[in-house]
């Protein structure tokens, strides 16, 4: 086990019911590339006036742009609520500085999220980064960055191929803090609660065949392995997993193949919201005798106006959920502002948690030396309100690489329930402590 020593549990303190005022912020990042590199080691050449420019990685535009725009709006209401707490201005070498965010825009595509950060470092002067979304998008820019001299906290790419590549050299990656559980360790484990559901009689499967389908991704594939292994474990023979485009809408020649081979449980993953809510919907339609794992589904605020029964009796396990009041306060103060559901994967915790931990590591090096911050990363140990972060020194059973957010319970670590949506509302079924209800097999089984 490598889990650090853990520093006392220090819950988030009740959030202000009130409307707060928003900070302004905003600021956009073009295309461009560049080739400004800093030796490792070294701190970039700092303005020591002025604010500390951190950019924040997202999918701004494309497919997902609906989870970039909860991220945006995750890390602006971190960033108001810091300076109302007085974590802001920041103390740097003896300095108060301001901060300002500057958006890096992903566009869900690696190549282009390669000039997006190349152009905010060397053109917009970013000097820290945090977050993003996306496995292969990560895969690219945990590589680009290597060298450029600053330090990414928290990028939501989750896929375990980017632990294989960082436990192969891991010094060329210690900017790197991977802020989302590999598949294999967390995302991929929905084995232990269905045979919960058939122990207990509440899922009575026709047999014990299964399909999956993925998106075109590192992190679809990953999680593909991962879900594949833990069915396997419970006994089910998994067809070969399909993979298909981020931006499919039509699924019906795939959804005829499950239906021949007869399958009794089907786990689907995309990250677009058009192509997530068009294979539940075709899956209700063409009634396939199966339960649905939807994994990804509520990655999206509107996901039920998306889907509308047709993701009945649906379960995910991707997101974290409310258990506690201060989680549900943190829900209100969102509705409020935005006037939306929050996602509470990309707004809560990539946006919000991980912009905290960001400003965190800056105040507690107290300076912009890149050891410094490596080492500022390493030693955090922040109780968000949507997950605890304290990230990994090596691999072990609670992350697979260095720098990896580690698992645990709810309050101990990187955790998602596993839920079941109906009627728009999602009820948490696992694990059992914080259960919410019994799952519910689909009246159609």
């Amino acid at each position: 086990m490598t889990t650090k020593d853990k520093k006392p549990v220090q819950k988030p303190e009740p959030q202000g019911v009130t409307r707060r005022r928003f900070m302004e912020t905003a600021g956009t990042v073009g295309l461009g590339a560049a080739t400004l590199f800093a030796t490792p080691g070294l701190a970039r050449a700092q303005s020591d006036s002025g604010p500390i420019k951190i950019g924040v990685m997202g999918p701004f535009t494309g497919a997902a742009s609906r989870t970039g725009e909860g991220i945006q709006n995750g890390a602006m209401m971190a960033v108001e609520d810091a300076r109302e707490e007085g974590l802001l201005p920041l103390s740097i070498d003896g300095q108060e500085r301001d901060i300002e965010i500057v958006w890096v825009d992903s566009e869900s595509n690696p190549e282009r999220a390669v000039r997006a950060v190349q152009n905010a470092v060397d053109r917009e002067g970013v000097e820290f980064m945090v977050s993003g979304w996306h496995s292969s998008v990560a895969m690219a820019v945990s590589e680009a960055e290597a060298g450029m001299g600053i330090v990414h906290v928290g990028h939501g790419g989750e896929s375990q191929y980017i632990c294989e590549k960082i436990n192969e050299d891991p010094a060329k990656y210690t900017h790197w803090y991977k802020g989302w559980a590999s598949p294999p360790i967390f995302a991929g484990l929905y084995g232990d609660p269905l045979q919960h559901f058939m122990d207990e009689g509440l899922w009575k499967p026709a047999n014990k065949k299964a399909a999956v389908v993925v998106e075109d991704t590192d992190y679809g594939r990953g999680w593909g392995d991962a879900l594949v292994k833990s069915l396997e474990r419970i006994g089910f023979d998994v067809l070969p997993y399909d993979v298909i485009p981020l931006d499919e809408t039509e699924f019906s020649s795939l959804l005829t193949k499950y239906r021949a081979q007869g399958v009794s449980v089907v786990g689907m993953t995309v990250t677009g919201n058009v192509s997530a809510s068009n294979f539940v919907k075709q899956f209700r339609d063409q009634q396939i005798p199966a339960l649905l794992i939807g994994h990804g589904l509520t990655w999206f605020s509107e996901w039920h106006e998306l889907t509308g029964d047709a993701s009945d009796f649906v379960v995910t396990m991707d997101s974290p959920r409310v258990i506690s009041p201060y989680q549900q306060e943190w829900v209100d103060r969102y509705r409020e502002k935005y006037d939306e559901e929050p996602s509470l994967a990309p707004a809560g915790q990539q946006g919000y948690d991980y912009m905290t931990a960001g400003l965190k590591v800056l105040q507690s090096a107290g300076t912009l030396d890149f050891d410094a911050l490596v080492e500022s990363a390493r030693e955090i140990d922040h109780q968000g309100v949507w997950q605890r972060i304290n990230f990994a020194d090596e691999a072990g059973e609670n992350a697979l690489c260095p720098g990896e957010v580690q698992v645990g319970g709810f309050e101990e670590g990187f955790f998602f329930p596993l839920v079941q949506l109906k009627d728009g509302e999602a009820k948490i079924l696992w694990p059992l402590e914080h259960a919410q209800g019994e799952f519910e097999a689909p009246p159609w089984l």
